[in-house]
């Protein structure tokens, strides 16, 4: 082993000074190289790259390029002028934040607009000056300065009106309480921002526009039959029919010898908010009677003999009468 060592010798002294005569001559190395040996990287392969020189006392360290400073995260806060540019003075006593010069809401008003001024309705904490209990005087992550977003706020004070009603109204359910309440002060009752009528009519605006309206309706007295949050009645209806109707109409059941069947349900045959017909009826006498009431079997009885064509109404009370038939007085026969 010792012997083949010595005899390559020669060779490889040999080599070396071929390539100490080549070194200045990259070309010319890498050639001889690929020459006696295999496996030599190309020539403008990564692994020939020649290392950058440094400078004297310099340690041979892998120069990076320097890579930009990621960009500061956004600023979310809302943040009070006057807090921003340190005027604490125009709040505080002095500098040092102790005590303020006047209190809420009067102290607000010496920047912002009196907004209760003239305002039939007022929300109780801006009336007792607790603007602090919905606004950070400072700053915030939310809106306005606001120290929870959204309905999360109010809830923090009113009970939600949505826990454990079966039906939601959807415009609650989606939305925001200011799309209808104003926070501050208002001239309407429930501190919304327009009349109840003005209100519902923003969304539903086909409720009033035929001949016969149900007269709560046309003057917007919406909240006399529905519930404007929830309700566990299904139209968001504050009771279910007829006791819903006995809180305007006289209830004409308590006293009937008889009664028509469809009568406990009002909603059967009237619409309650409107109708092409007279009584807010759904549709004409006729047709209406005739969904529950077979033409055929009507031409069967002799009594209808002669008066095809004619109202219902003509001859029998839609809902109660002494008359098992609930004939009028004025049909039964003589």
């Amino acid at each position: 082993m010792k012997f083949r060592k010595l005899h390559q010798l020669p060779l490889f002294i040999g080599l070396g000074g071929i390539l100490f005569i080549t070194a200045c001559d990259t070309p010319a190395r890498h050639k001889l190289l690929t020459v006696f040996f295999d496996g030599v990287p190309p020539l403008n392969s990564a692994t020939n790259i020649a290392p950058a020189l440094v400078s004297a006392g310099e340690t041979n360290q892998t120069i990076v390029a320097p890579q930009p400073k990621p960009a500061p995260p956004e600023n979310t806060f809302t943040v009070h002028q006057p807090f921003q540019e340190r005027q604490c003075a125009q709040c505080h006593e002095s500098s040092s934040g102790m005590g303020l010069i006047s209190q809420p809401p009067q102290l607000c008003w010496s920047c912002h607009k009196d907004f209760l001024a003239g305002q039939k309705v007022k929300h109780q904490p801006v009336e007792n000056g607790e603007c602090g209990d919905c606004h950070d005087p400072h700053q915030s992550a939310n809106k306005n300065l606001l120290l929870q977003k959204g309905n999360d706020l109010c809830l923090s004070c009113h009970d939600d009106p949505l826990a454990n009603m079966k039906f939601k109204h959807e415009a609650v359910e989606s939305g925001d309480c200011l799309d209808c309440h104003a926070p501050h002060a208002t001239n309407f009752k429930g501190l919304l921002k327009e009349s109840v009528k003005q209100t519902c009519e923003d969304c539903h605006d086909d409720i009033a526009k035929k001949k016969d309206v149900h007269q709560p309706v046309g003057d917007g007295e919406c909240l006399d039959c529905h519930s404007p949050h929830a309700s566990n009645n299904k139209n968001l209806v504050t009771k279910t029919t007829p006791a819903l109707c006995w809180d305007c109409h006289d209830n004409f059941l308590e006293k009937a010898k008889f009664q028509h069947d469809v009568v406990e349900d009002c909603t059967s045959c009237h619409d309650p908010h409107q109708s092409s017909e007279n009584f807010l009826l759904k549709e004409n006498v006729l047709k209406l009677c005739g969904e529950c009431h077979d033409d055929k079997d009507l031409k069967a009885d002799k009594g209808h003999a002669g008066f095809e064509g004619r109202s219902c109404t003509d001859c029998h009370d839609p809902h109660v009468g002494t008359d098992a038939n609930l004939l009028k007085p004025s049909a039964k026969p003589k």
